[in-house]
């Protein structure tokens, strides 16, 4: 059978046959579902030097300077974490996140190849 291609970009390649991702090569027909994955950030490193500097904030002198450089660094590092999104296919041998990333309108891209390819495939 010939090899459809549904989407191509970057090294993510969706055809009839294969799809490529991360240099992994997954055969379309051991696919069985495909799904959406989202993993929010860790922001404990955020809220540990909001709250350290708070706390040290308090103090006067010496420590008001390092209390204010922690709660600026905290907060600088809760809005820089970013959300990632992930394809996640399903086959015989379990659930692999396929592809990470942190644009959502290309993994959903992707997502719909791969539904489209999974209909089509040989």
């Amino acid at each position: 059978m010939e090899e459809f291609i549904f989407f191509s970009l970057e090294g993510i390649k969706v055809s009839n046959i294969q799809f490529i991702a991360d240099g992994f090569t997954y055969a379309l027909q051991d696919v069985i579902a495909v799904e959406h994955g989202m993993t929010e950030p860790s922001r404990v490193f955020a809220t540990f030097c909001i709250l350290t500097g708070a706390f040290l904030f308090i103090f006067e002198d010496v420590f008001m300077f390092v209390g204010g450089f922690a709660i600026a660094l905290g907060i600088v590092a809760w809005f820089t974490a970013k959300t990632q999104y992930s394809v996640v296919i399903h086959t015989p041998t379990g659930e692999h996140q396929a592809l990470k990333s942190e644009n959502s309108h290309d993994i959903d891209r992707v997502i719909r190849a791969l539904n489209t390819a999974i209909i089509h495939r040989e």
